[in-house]
């Protein structure tokens, strides 16, 4: 029987705390490529200010090309986190934003459509739905 070394012991744990740090990111090739198409299509002054702050008009949209496919469940379930988080960065008030979650919940198969599954477009469709609605309700 061999004896393990404290450096091996080290290496080890070094290893095995790697290999769960990366099994836990939930960040995944289609999200990364998501994020790198919405950042190249925008300039950099386009969505940060002088400050190096994202700008309140682009808190959205750089949120759901990075979260995009954990939105997606969200949606699919009507409630979670992420959706919680976009109704606030699209200034929904809280007493629409059950009615918010619902009305996204219907709308999935539209935003998460094969032919343009984009975080671009899914927000701009889901901005222009709710819109539509609320239009509706009136």
């Amino acid at each position: 029987m061999r004896i393990m070394t404290s450096k091996g012991l080290a290496g080890a744990l070094v290893l095995a705390g790697i290999g769960l740090v990366m099994s836990a990111c939930n960040t995944s090739k289609a999200t990364v490529d998501t994020f790198g198409k919405f950042t190249s299509s925008t300039s950099p002054g386009e969505w940060i200010n002088a400050d190096g702050v994202v700008q309140e008009s682009q808190k959205a949209r750089l949120f759901t090309a990075v979260v995009f496919e954990n939105l997606e469940q969200d949606v699919a379930r009507g409630n979670g986190e992420y959706l919680t988080s976009l109704a606030v960065l699209l200034n929904i008030p809280a007493g629409e934003q059950d009615e918010f979650k619902t009305h996204s919940q219907s709308t999935y198969p539209l935003l998460f459509a094969p032919d343009r599954r984009t975080a671009e477009s899914m927000l701009a469709t889901l901005i222009s739905k709710r819109e539509d609605h609320r239009i509706g309700s009136q």
